[in-house]
């Protein structure tokens, strides 16, 4: 189907195809790519002409979005598929420029899902395709994207040490990463300063710049094809960088960015960061992140998670209608009454929370946790319902290991230590449970009443715990050793459970 004006090519860099098909073959929520040879000139391309692009479902649904303009004469449109089958596709240039159109076929893949909400009980993670998923997020420091070493420090930054540092934190067991400086370039000393990251606003023409997107592109089908998860934590408007101040142009930017990047499967999105509405120091109004939340969310055609990064204390946006999951910073705490009241105040009933900056061994502004203190937290912020987001810091978010990502400055056993924890929610599902402090007298409850309850005791004691009718059986798990199972026989009423005398922290597990 060549045309005269447009040059039809399909790219299956990740996904593959048979020699023999006529019609691509696309895994299931991997990414559809056509580009388009456009020579028509255009004063800017960005802004006085569209891709329009209509997708039809093997079902019928049709989904409307639009491509984008990718430098010289290339034009691109990009999809997720989220259905096996037929689909079919027809772009056409808003100005009557010839366009493109086909069919591809979607075939199943070994890609769980699109990252969302765990449709059965939405306080947790899951994947569009309906699985639950346990995250193990890790921050990462401003230069995670950068291509270069920094002139101004002196300091040494390659795509070989970030392979290094990535085949590390897969083997360490972690699927998510918060990465500063994504996606725009935090221009502040001792953070992304002197960084040669992709800055994917021009700040003199105005527009976007396909080459930086390029650039970013690359790390990101890295990380896509790792099955790493990503949280940018500077967002679509970061503090300190190049993004659009006009309405007109922040729209622009919008569009082109999902364009661009609303076919990964694994990002998640950010209104902006760090903490737009920092007391004393906001670079965003509370009426602008709205409206711009709701643009993103109203723009996103496959709807990826949504959310605002939140300074200390409470989520200012818990309940607004263009959030999808929330971010907390604190309590940074070691009293873990307190950190689970403060969890547990910020909860939504449909919305996952995101403990962004709520346990990050080394940094400045948190206490120092000791080894008991890393673990002890970690199980109560789960058992409260809460995502971690792991640092490992040596001063500021952008110091110590988390900000260099120099595997030298690792402090292995902090890893090692939150990773114990979540190896043991692995193997209970508690994707199934919700926190129910109103059950227990003592310690902090996860529970899915009348089959089962899991709760967590920081030191030793006992527990009283309001169960439905039913014979339970009773299983003590040392906590500091979770491969240490008691048998605790069986309750029918739950109450007066004692842990064992020789554990300290400990959890109970009460199954029908």
């Amino acid at each position: 189907m060549a045309r005269s004006t447009t040059l039809l090519l399909v790219l299956f860099a990740l996904w593959g195809r048979a020699a023999d098909d006529e019609s691509p073959r696309i895994g299931q929520w991997g990414r559809f790519e056509v580009s388009a040879v456009n020579p028509r000139p255009y004063a800017d391309p960005y802004a006085h002409v569209t891709f329009h692009v209509a997708y039809t479902a093997p079902s019928g649904k049709v989904v409307k979005s639009w491509g984008f303009y990718d430098g010289q004469d290339i034009w691109r449109i990009r999809f997720m598929p989220d259905q096996v089958g037929t689909w079919q596709y027809d772009a056409s240039f808003s100005d009557g420029n010839v366009g493109v159109k086909g069919t591809f076929e979607c075939v199943p893949s070994d890609l769980l899902g699109m990252i969302s909400t765990y449709e059965e009980n939405p306080i947790w993670f899951g994947y569009k395709g309906g699985k639950a998923v346990l995250v193990r997020s890790l921050h990462v420091g401003d230069r995670f994207f950068a291509d270069s070493n920094n002139p101004i420090t002196g300091e040494t930054w390659n795509g070989q040490r970030r392979k290094a540092f990535l085949d590390w934190a897969q083997a360490q067991g972690y699927n998510m990463l918060s990465i500063a400086s994504h996606y725009l370039n935090r221009d502040s000393k001792g953070r992304g300063k002197g960084w040669n990251t992709p800055d994917l606003w021009d700040v003199q023409t105005q527009q976007p710049n396909p080459r930086e997107y390029q650039r970013m592109e690359r790390i990101l089908d890295d990380l896509a094809s790792r099955r790493i998860i990503m949280y940018p934590f500077a967002g679509f408007f970061g503090r300190d960088s190049d993004f659009p101040r006009e309405d007109t142009k922040q729209e622009l930017y919008i569009r082109y960015t999902l364009a661009r990047l609303g076919s990964y499967w694994n990002l998640m999105f950010l209104v902006g960061g760090p903490e737009p509405r920092l007391k004393g120091n906001p670079y965003l109004r509370e009426d602008q992140i709205n409206r711009l939340g709701r643009r993103i969310k109203e723009l996103d055609v496959f709807g990826h998670l949504l959310s605002v990064h939140n300074p200390t204390g409470d989520d200012q946006f818990r309940d607004a209608d263009w959030t999808s999951y929330g971010v907390l910073q604190g309590p940074k705490t070691l009293d873990r009454k307190r950190l689970s009241a403060g969890l547990l105040n910020n909860h939504h009933a449909t919305k996952p929370l995101y403990a962004q900056e709520t346990l990050w061994p080394g940094n400045l502004h948190h206490p120092k946790y000791s080894p008991d203190d890393i673990r002890k937290n970690a199980y109560v912020m789960i058992q409260s319902g809460a995502t971690i987001n792991f640092g490992d810091m040596n001063g500021d978010s952008s110091s110590g290991f988390s900000g260099t990502m120099d595997l030298s400055q690792k402090v292995q056993s902090r890893h090692d230590i939150v990773k114990a924890v979540w190896d043991f929610f692995e193997c209970v599902p508690f994707h199934r449970m919700k926190p129910r402090q109103d059950l227990v007298d003592n310690g902090y409850c996860l529970a899915e009443p009348g089959r089962q309850y899991l709760v967590y005791l920081e030191s030793r004691g006992a527990v009283n715990v309001r169960v439905q009718s039913g014979t339970y059986q009773v299983k003590w798990i040392n906590a500091r050793d979770t491969k240490d199972v008691r048998d605790g026989g069986t309750t029918t009423t739950g109450q007066a459970l004692v842990s064992p005398q020789d554990m300290d922290d400990s959890l109970l597990y009460l199954t029908q």
